[in-house]
């Protein structure tokens, strides 16, 4: 039996194509030990980048057990030169980065300071009920799902400022959106140009606003891949030949 990770749209592609070769598979976006009623044949990791730390749990227990691990990874984005950008290497060094901003503009500008966070509600908790939100209006964009829209709403983010849709987004888009909520910072993490990074940052200093960029975990994935093709590449090498 093979495992695949992720709601993304690569996972469904590759969901598809495991299927096609009549390959058994299971689907889950989230997992735990007890979960694996059986002993997988291979771990195929189709999350968003985001979702690299939360997994390393899961690694440890492929590599105890001898199951191959198989990571799909967005290709980073290249990140322009520009003033305006702020990489930080986590969460916690965005939260003191978006401190410092927020504190500044709101120094010069007398005004709340508008943060649009497209890295969804994953984490936005700490934001909300940080310091520097009294300083804030906090916009974020989420998927269109029930359950995501009510967690904002039960963090206190008024309706108005939730935006559920499901990207990805153009450049256009993104500097419609990001113009039409008056957004001074945009709070993102490169996702890849699969997850919109680019255009995100295109749009963003086509608008002159500060972005805050959570880079890339550097933590150890084991099996990578770089693209579906040559993830199913490794699977036909791997586990259709020997079945």
């Amino acid at each position: 039996m093979i495992l695949l990770l992720g709601e993304t749209a690569a996972a469904r592609e590759i969901s598809e194509c495991l299927n096609s070769r009549r390959l058994e598979l299971m689907r889950m976006q989230m997992w735990s030990e007890k979960a694996c009623l059986h002993l997988p044949s291979l771990i195929i990791d189709a999350s968003p980048p985001s979702s690299t730390l939360k997994f390393t749990s899961l690694r440890n227990w492929c590599e105890q057990r001898g199951v191959p691990y198989l990571r799909l990874e967005r290709p980073e984005t290249i990140i322009p030169v520009s003033p305006l950008i702020y990489s930080v290497a986590n969460w916690e060094d965005a939260l003191l980065q978006l401190e410092q901003r927020v504190s500044s503009l709101y120094q010069d500008n007398g005004r709340l300071v508008t943060i649009f966070v497209t890295t969804g509600s994953h984490q936005l908790e700490s934001i909300v009920r940080s310091p520097f939100a009294r300083f804030a209006r906090i916009v974020v964009r989420v998927l269109p799902e029930g359950r995501l829209v009510q967690k904002c709403q039960d963090m206190g983010i008024p309706p108005r400022n939730i935006v559920a849709m499901q990207g990805q987004f153009s450049k256009e888009v993104n500097r419609v959106f990001f113009k039409f909520y008056n957004a001074d910072i945009i709070l993102t993490r490169d996702s890849g140009s699969a997850g919109g990074t680019d255009t995100k940052i295109s749009a963003a200093l086509e608008l002159g606003l500060e972005i805050v960029l959570i880079k890339r975990s550097t933590a150890n994935l084991g099996l990578t891949v770089y693209s579906v093709h040559e993830l199913l590449d490794w699977v036909d090498a791997n586990v259709v030949r020997a079945t």
